[in-house]
């Protein structure tokens, strides 16, 4: 034991220590990450409140004492429902009365439950008010409020004595909030009292942020006018409507008009009213949708800058704000690093590995949380540690083979400046679009195709090379023939007869054999295993399909074919196999039948050669013919094979060109969608790819020479890879038009069909022009190249908001953004894509978290050392601690201000 101690390297020590480190880390996140789907660890989630419940004590009708018979089991029933029903948050507004509400806020206090006291008033023109107050509020003081509103001495449900105005600016002023309820309710409802001026002072009112409809009740009046903040009732910040109904028992809470959804950080007065200023992405009358596809979690590190740090992410838009150095772009650069997606921008690449190297360090362990909700419930998380590749963990802390990709997908991050570095350099940028479209169907096939030209172009170039190799060795007949005939003009032809008969039947053998090899070569060129491999491959079927009978019957046609190519493949290795052995029996007895023959004219070589003549000579030009001869019946061959494999290339550059027209179709439906998805602000063209990097490193392969002629004609926005082709097989006039001229061109047409055919498998393609519209009114659209550095940046953060749903990380893009596009554009923007994507920003201007309406802030903070989560730093902007952080650190245009005012008194 000591032995295998001291054996144990110091590396080996490290690697288990991390390890240990790594799976308790995983059983102790989800111990604290698991809650309900709805609403995250942190920040704002959905909430369903009732507003308007009556107490036991409630005299009226319905009343709940008429069907429970005590307090304890109509609060009982009431709160059984709710937790049923999925309902957080009770507003108790009896009429005239606080005091009655005792009893189920004692009861609902250990129920998980909040309630807001308050009561129901009756202003002196005649319809109700609900005036809430914060949780926790003292009764008496709400009693003493009810009051200063000129409460009726003997109608409890009669009008008082203090006009809408009087009750609304003396209840705002002890913090309530007063909503106009059930307005579209005979008698007692807003609208049905109310019209004309009085109407629209009271709407227009800044005391009053909502008012409670009545869906079961027709609109009355100018009902829609006022919903749809119209004149004469339009306000700075419309009217909300919510449901408010009445509810004096547990099953009132099954009407529709009795609950709305607001989305807060707790439910409470100050969330609700802060909802209510926000209501485009706060408050809902149905149920908000549920959580789908993949979010990201939570981020922590072990080591580095952020050592011992984890911060939540929310499922819709979530706000790292701090000073400078406080390590916002390492929170960015950190989810990068998990994920294995660097950028591809240089400079971004460069500060990246930057990040990784100096600020995380060595060793470093980022851990990333991931929650998949389709198609199945997952959790997951993906780990790395720098130097090494990132792991993906299952919930139980167990390695999985899958990769980052697997789990998340597509995801899209942009450091600091990275999209400005984009929109400046065309390339990225056509890749960048061409990425946000999709993955094109038609694309897809692309590669095959060009696969099978790039084969066909192969077997054309060695169908030429033989072809050139048999002409050259024809070449040389007439002088062989030439010099056989005069040897044939001597007797020497008649003298060697038999000899030159004997070459003769050599040289058949020697073709045999040739042919024979060559059907060989081409037999293993083919791959007969690999073939009869993929089609065997295991395929399994679900044992329990009432389908199973037809996947079993494509299997068995799978599996005849693979039998059948096996079956042939052998036949015709053994049909060789015999063959070339026959062959060699037949060459041994030949040998053996002519040796006599060849002994026997021994003797008249050595009399001619004595005679003055040269058989030798004779004999190698009558063999070289007769060599000759046989090779020209391969030349049929050959030209058979190269007219069809011609035929061939054209029937596939065909098809690419279909395939070209298609790709462009899918393209242009892509751009169609991106236009109408970014609303008029961005205007998407198709045009020619700038990327010609394909088709020049053609030109590189063939030219050491001077090419800037040709690489110039290239680079056009006009060029089209068959249009120049086909000049170049037109020869120096036709190169004219591109300004290719002199040795260029003579060198260009010289290389011949190799280069052409290879040229002819590339093309253009197309890319897109982005443009935005930088008019304040109307449409004024600009290309890129005629923007500024933040305008650029502005076009492509609008197009990556509108195209996708995957989760979306920037780093403090309003450093290259001005603050008219971050509010007119990006943050209504942000504000559209509530529910349906997942977005991280670090930021510190203030359009974007405040504006946006993010629903989780992390503030961070530094020591210069160690960064970290300020204290009561990380909540939604409803929680005072978020509220004076946000007013405190960031920065902003005069909207956000203004917005500030109305959102948060700032």
């Amino acid at each position: 034991m000591h032995a295998v101690t001291l054996i144990l390297s110091m590396a080996g020590l490290c690697s288990l220590i991390k390890f240990l480190l790594a799976r308790t880390f995983v059983l102790i996140i989800w111990g604290v990450s698991v809650d309900k789907v709805e609403n995250f660890s942190q920040g704002a989630g959905w909430f369903r409140a009732a507003l308007q419940v009556n107490p036991f004590g409630y005299v009226g009708h319905p009343a709940p004492s008429q069907t429970f018979a005590t307090e304890a089991e109509y609060n009982t029933a009431l709160l059984d429902e709710c937790e049923a029903q999925g309902i957080s948050m009770l507003a108790v507004t009896d009429h005239w009365k606080a005091s009655t509400a005792a009893g189920l806020i004692a009861d609902a206090s250990n129920r998980n439950i909040t309630i807001l006291p308050g009561f129901e008033a009756n202003c002196s023109e005649g319809f109700h008010l609900l005036v809430i107050f914060e949780a926790g509020t003292d009764l008496d003081f709400i009693t003493a409020a009810i009051g200063a509103c000129g409460v009726p001495a003997d109608d409890p449900h009669g009008p008082g004595d203090k006009s809408f105005s009087d009750v609304v600016a003396q209840m705002a002023s002890k913090g309530a909030l007063i909503i106009p309820a059930h307005v579209n309710v005979a008698t007692s409802g807003l609208l049905a009292r109310e019209s004309g001026k009085p109407l629209q002072n009271i709407i227009k009112s800044d005391h009053i942020l909502a008012m409670g409809t009545t869906p079961s009740q027709r609109p009355l009046g100018d009902q829609k006018l006022i919903i749809d903040n119209k004149k004469p009732y339009r306000r700075a910040h419309r009217l909300v409507e919510i449901y408010a109904d009445d509810v004096s028992h547990p099953s009132s809470l099954n009407n529709v008009g009795a609950t709305t959804w607001f989305k807060m950080a707790h439910p409470s007065l100050r969330g609700l009213q802060h909802a209510l200023r926000t209501p485009e992405t706060r408050v809902r009358l149905s149920p908000p949708l549920p959580l789908r596809g993949t979010k990201l979690r939570a981020i922590s590190w072990t080591g580095g800058f952020l050592d011992g740090l984890r911060i939540p992410i929310g499922p819709e838009l979530t706000a790292l704000i701090g000073g400078r150095g406080t390590g916002k772009s390492t929170v960015i650069e950190s989810l990068r690093f998990a994920l294995d997606q660097p950028p591809v921008g240089e400079n971004s690449l460069r500060d990246h590995t930057g990040v990784v190297q100096k600020v995380l360090g060595a060793g470093t362990i980022v851990r990333l949380e991931i929650e998949k909700y389709e198609p199945n419930p997952a959790q997951y998380v993906i780990q790395r540690t720098v130097g090494d590749p990132p792991l993906v963990l299952d919930a139980s802390g167990t390695r999985t083979q899958q990769l980052p990709s697997d789990i998340v997908g597509v995801f899209e991050a942009f450091g600091q400046h990275e999209l400005a570095e984009l929109a400046h350099d065309k390339n990225m940028l056509a890749a960048l679009i061409r990425r946000l479209g999709g993955d094109f169907p038609s694309e897809a096939r692309r590669p095959l195709l060009v696969e099978k030209l790039g084969k066909n172009r192969t077997e054309l170039r060695e169908t030429e090379r033989l072809q050139g190799a048999l002409e050259t060795e024809l070449a040389d007949v007439p002088r062989l023939q030439e010099q056989a005939n005069k040897f044939n003009e001597t007797d020497l032809g008649s003298k060697l007869d038999a000899h030159r008969s004997i070459n003769d039947e050599r040289a058949m053998f020697d073709e045999f054999d040739r042919r024979i090899q060559s059907v060989n070569g081409k037999i293993d060129s083919i791959g007969s295993k690999s073939l009869i491999e993929e089609l065997r491959t295991q395929l399994h079927t679900s044992g329990d399909s009432s389908r199973l009978e037809h996947l079993e019957t494509a299997k068995k046609a799978i599996t005849d074919v693979s039998n059948e190519i096996e079956t042939a493949f052998a036949a015709i290795s053994q049909a060789v196999n015999t063959a070339s052995a026959e062959l060699e029996l037949s060459r041994a007895s030949w040998v053996s039948a002519v040796e006599p023959d060849l002994q026997a004219h021994a003797s008249t070589v050595r009399l001619l050669v004595e005679q003055g003549y040269d058989p030798d000579t004779y004999l190698k030009t009558t063999a070289a013919l007769t060599a000759r001869a046989l090779r020209a019946e391969e030349g049929t061959t050959l030209d058979t094979r190269h007219e069809t494999l011609l035929a061939e290339r054209q029937k596939l550059l065909g098809e690419l060109a279909v395939l070209e027209r298609e790709i462009a179709v899918d393209l242009h439906s892509a751009i169609s969608a991106t236009n109408a998805a970014t609303g008029g602000k961005v205007n998407v063209r198709p045009t020619p790819s700038p990327d010609r990097s394909s088709i020049r490193s053609v030109i590189d392969t063939y030219f050491k020479t001077q090419r800037n002629q040709i690489m110039a004609a290239i680079e056009a926005d006009d060029f089209s890879v068959a249009s120049f082709v086909q000049a170049v097989r037109g020869g120096p006039p036709a190169l004219l038009s591109y300004g290719i001229t002199g040795a260029q061109a003579t060198n260009l047409i010289g290389h011949g069909e190799a280069l052409l055919r290879e040229m002819e498998e590339h093309s253009v393609g197309l890319a897109v022009d982005v443009l935005l519209n930088v008019a304040t009114d109307g449409s004024e659209f600009r290309k890129l190249d005629d923007l500024s550095k933040g305008q650029r940046a502005t076009a492509l953060l609008l197009l990556l908001l509108s195209v996708s749903t995957t989760p979306l990380v920037i780093d403090q893009p309003e450093d290259d953004l001005d603050n008219r596009f971050v509010y007119d554009g990006i943050v209504k923007h942000l504000r559209d894509l509530k529910g349906t994507r997942q977005i991280l920003v670090s930021t510190h201007n203030a359009n974007v978290p405040v504006l946006g309406d993010a629903e989780l802030v992390v503030v961070l903070e530094s020591n210069g050392r160690r960064g970290c989560t300020a204290a009561d730093g990380v909540g939604s902007l409803d929680e005072a601690s978020i509220r004076n952080y946000a007013e405190r650190i960031l920065e902003g245009g005069e909207e956000a201000f203004r917005a500030r005012r109305h959102l948060y008194g700032f």
